[in-house]
């Protein structure tokens, strides 16, 4: 029998994970559903669940774990850790589980990552809709014996595989501030500090869901003041910035520029196809397209993907991809279950960079042949209708008559000096927006122009 829900669920039900805001759309009782329907469809034994530092991750993490539980399966408790540590718990142990956590979203919100052994992201299309359909017929079995609660902490052990094989030498006097934003990167920075021969110094590392010194999305350049500021003291030779659970990372060169993601991502690429020739690599259409002519250059073979964590994992599954780059800070690697690791991508720019060091370089010459094109900050509108919205956007563009075009995951124009993609967002009632050119003015005046003229049509 049907039954009724109090929270507005459906809203949090989005593309690729479940995230919402608490206690509107997602509260204890959704999540004690979701964890019990989970279970069911996939009838399993025993299930991960993580959890980051926001405020109402405990009472969600308390829910899930009833739910859970209450359905048959037993709980190994990560504790408090950054995404990755799931993905590597899951991949290692073979087991589904969960990341309750909204990422790099407001600290109104939270949400459930949820993954299959393998570390193998639920989406809409995969999982999420028959957990959803599940969880409103309200048909809960009594489980033969309910399950228990086990902690594990195998922070320890993710440190260690993923940088058991750091060619260190060369790093022993760098000095590195990461501003963690009093999220999830604290409980990392430890772990390095172990493990690597350089100096890190930690801002903002004391865990607190509220969000004190900055917002959680270490992208937008309202969140990059603190570690900018420290980056102005001089001292340190390069920055790296966190969101709230510890997936995304930012870098900054020793004079506090922002570095674009996809230059991070030429970097790796043209490091890992040294000795690894043909190899392949993702970018979506919001990577700036210096990431694909460096691939291109370097011997590698460029492989489109949709936005977004989950698709980005199926296409390197699918193609067997050794490396991916999304330009919201997020970097895969088929070494680590085709999932995004921050230690890995800073495991790699250390290493490179400080091979170009042992030439006195710095890190803003080290990054400077990347910086051919200026790229937009990303631009998120909100609209009541996303489909209806981003067919008025593509006629709009069209008419404008592109060099070309391309209907992939939302459209990719090109007018030759500026191109751009206009997608629906995944995760929000948005549109999402990237625009890039050979020049600032081009790129922001196209940016303008879209941006304006999908507000005028936001609530048609």
């Amino acid at each position: 029998m049907a039954i009724k829900i109090s929270a507005d669920y459906k809203r949090a039900f989005k593309q690729v994970d479940i995230r919402g805001e608490y206690p509107s759309e997602i509260n204890e009782e959704v999540t004690y559903l979701v964890a019990h329907s989970f279970v069911a469809e996939y009838q399993l034994k025993k299930v991960l669940v993580a959890r980051d530092m926001r405020l109402s991750s405990p009472a969600l993490f308390d829910a899930f774990c009833k739910g859970a539980t209450d359905a048959g399966a037993n709980v190994i408790d990560l504790g408090l850790v950054h995404t990755p540590v799931l993905y590597y718990a899951s991949g290692k142990m073979k087991l589904a589980g969960v990341m309750i956590t909204a990422s790099h979203s407001p600290k109104n919100q939270n949400g459930l990552k949820m993954v299959l052994p393998g570390a193998i992201p639920l989406t809409e299309e995969f999982g999420l809709k028959q957990i959803r359909k599940r969880m409103e017929k309200g048909d809960f079995a009594e489980p033969k014996k309910r399950g228990t609660v086990t902690a594990k902490d195998v922070k320890e052990a993710y440190a260690d595989f993923v940088l058991k094989t750091a060619k260190t030498k060369g790093m022993e006097d760098l000095e590195i501030v990461a501003d963690a934003g009093n999220g999830m990167g604290a409980v990392l920075m430890p772990l390095l500090d172990k493990r690597l021969p350089c100096t890190f110094t930690t801002i903002n590392g004391t865990l607190d869901g509220r969000f004190p010194s900055r917002g959680s999305d270490p992208t937008l350049k309202k969140n990059q003041k603190p570690v900018v500021a420290a980056l102005k003291t001089g001292g340190y030779d390069f920055g790296i910035s966190f969101d709230g659970d510890g997936d995304r990372i930012a870098f900054f060169d020793e004079e506090g520029n922002y570095v674009n993601s996809a230059v991070i991502g030429a970097i790796i690429s043209k490091y890992l196809l040294q000795k690894r020739k043909g190899a392949k690599i993702v970018y979506t259409n919001l990577t700036s397209r210096i990431l694909e002519e460096t691939i291109i250059a370097a011997g590698g073979v460029p492989v489109p993907a949709k936005v977004g964590h989950a698709y980005i994992k199926e296409t390197m599954r699918k193609e067997d991809v050794l490396f991916g780059c999304e330009h919201s800070g997020h970097f895969y690697f088929k070494e680590y279950f085709y999932t995004d690791s921050i230690t890995l991508t800073l495991r790699y720019v250390l290493e490179a960079f400080a091979l170009f060091r042992t030439q006195g370089g710095k890190f803003s010459e080290f990054v400077a042949p990347y910086l051919k094109y200026y790229q937009a900050e990303d631009v998120i509108v909100d609209v009541d209708n996303k489909k209806k919205a981003q067919a008025a956007v593509e006629a709009y563009l069209k008419a404008k008559k592109p060099v070309r075009s391309r209907k992939f995951d939302g459209l990719y124009v090109d007018f030759g000096d500026v191109w751009g993609s206009v997608k629906i967002s995944v995760t929000e009632h948005a549109l999402k927006m990237m625009f890039e050119g050979t020049t600032k003015k081009v790129a922001l005046a196209l940016q303008k122009e879209v941006v304006d003229f999908v507000k005028s049509v936001a609530h048609n």
